[in-house]
């Protein structure tokens, strides 16, 4: 555990509330252990978040959790949730995914959906496309008080930026593209999620035919932990 990140523990163990940017760049830094074993022998669980904006720690905060669960590379099951972000929506968010403030106006409040998600997500280990945005929207409603998610989180982005460096568009839209799978429900949290998790297969597959063995040497590799902690500051 880091120093920050022991520090920023501290102050919310003592009753203290260090600023949310701060507690942010220190779970940045935070990875939990990966399991051992062949890549595809995993259990993975592949999500998305939709949410008011892209500026965390200035408090935009996740409206929709989407997730697939991945067994053997087969979707088994899926969980999907609105969210109420006690808050207003912005026009250019709504217009990016759809959702409107009555939509969420009923939905759970965040601390109750993320318990949710953690349950479906049991031990899994936790995939999303560009990761650290997502991990960080997780991690700033810890700050607020849902209970917190300590599953080791992957980066479908870094690894595909590893896999294929000379490529320019590495957009979920973009590798989708390449690689013929098709995303029905673009921009909502399970259509996303859904796509994320048939291109896992697909990149864990040509990782293991680079000799990949197990996730930490993906994730070595990849430079994913660095790669994550370091997008993360931009949010």
């Amino acid at each position: 555990m880091s120093g920050l990140l022991r520090r920023a523990l501290g102050l919310i163990g003592h009753g203290l509330r260090p600023p949310l940017r701060e507690f942010l760049r220190a779970r940045a830094h935070f990875h939990a252990a990966l399991p051992a074993g062949p890549l595809i022998a995993q259990n993975y669980v592949v999500f998305d978040l939709e949410s008011t904006g892209l500026d965390v720690s200035g408090g935009d905060r996740a409206i929709s959790i989407g997730a697939v669960r991945l067994r053997n590379g087969e979707i088994r099951e899926s969980f999907v949730t609105l969210i109420n972000p006690a808050r207003a929506i912005p026009p250019g968010s709504i217009r990016y995914h759809g959702i409107t403030d009555a939509m969420v106006a009923d939905a759970l409040p965040a601390a109750e959906a993320l318990a949710r998600f953690r349950d479906f997500a049991a031990d899994d280990v936790l995939v999303a496309h560009n990761a650290a945005f997502d991990r960080t929207l997780i991690y700033a409603e810890e700050f607020r008080g849902a209970p917190a998610i300590g599953n080791p989180f992957l980066c479908s982005l870094a690894t595909s930026r590893w896999l294929d460096p000379e490529e320019a568009d590495h957009s979920l839209d973009g590798l989708c593209g390449r690689a013929g799978i098709v995303i029905t429900g673009r921009h909502q949290a399970l259509g996303d999620a859904a796509a994320t998790a048939a291109l896992w297969v697909s990149l864990m597959a040509r990782a293991a035919a680079r000799g990949v063995d197990d996730l930490a040497e993906l994730v070595r590799r990849s430079r994913m932990t660095a790669a994550m902690a370091a997008t993360a500051e931009h949010f």
